[in-house]
């Protein structure tokens, strides 16, 4: 499905979102908005005009894996180690009056951590970015569900 909210529409950026029928997941719906919404709000500043940022939901044995892909500038292979710490940020040059103050990505971490998950990166410089989040299954879901 393609959706285009008013900051991916007005960038020139494709918003696509991809889910598993039935997936149900336990967890606060106010930190996990603010999860996805620095996620994708990260992804939208660094994608250019044409290129596409993806949302994933989907059931993988007893986990439910979220993504957020986009097609943005990427992050270096030695950036890639510091991207959930405090305060940084992957342009040097930008300062909180020009960008957000390096928290969102800590924040992410913290919440999906709070929540007995985990977040990861994938990078290429130039190719964008793939963030995927693990997170255990709702308990009361029916296990034999695939």
């Amino acid at each position: 499905m393609t959706i285009t909210p008013p900051r991916a529409e007005s960038s020139g950026i494709h918003l696509c979102t991809h889910t598993d029928s039935g997936l149900v997941l336990d967890a606060d719906p106010v930190r996990m908005r603010q999860v996805l919404g620095n996620l994708t709000s990260n992804a939208l500043r660094h994608t250019p005009a044409g290129g596409t940022v993806t949302l994933t939901a989907r059931r993988v044995g007893d986990l439910t894996v979220l993504t957020v892909e986009d097609t943005g500038s990427g992050i270096t292979a030695d950036d890639l180690p510091q991207v959930f710490e405090r305060f940084w940020r992957a342009e040097k040059s930008r300062s909180r009056r020009t960008g957000g103050s390096g928290l969102g990505l800590s924040i992410v971490r913290q919440f999906v951590e709070a929540h007995e998950g985990t977040v990861t990166v994938d990078s290429e410089p130039g190719k964008g970015c793939v963030f995927t989040i693990r997170l255990p299954r709702a308990r009361h879901q029916d296990r034999r569900t695939p």
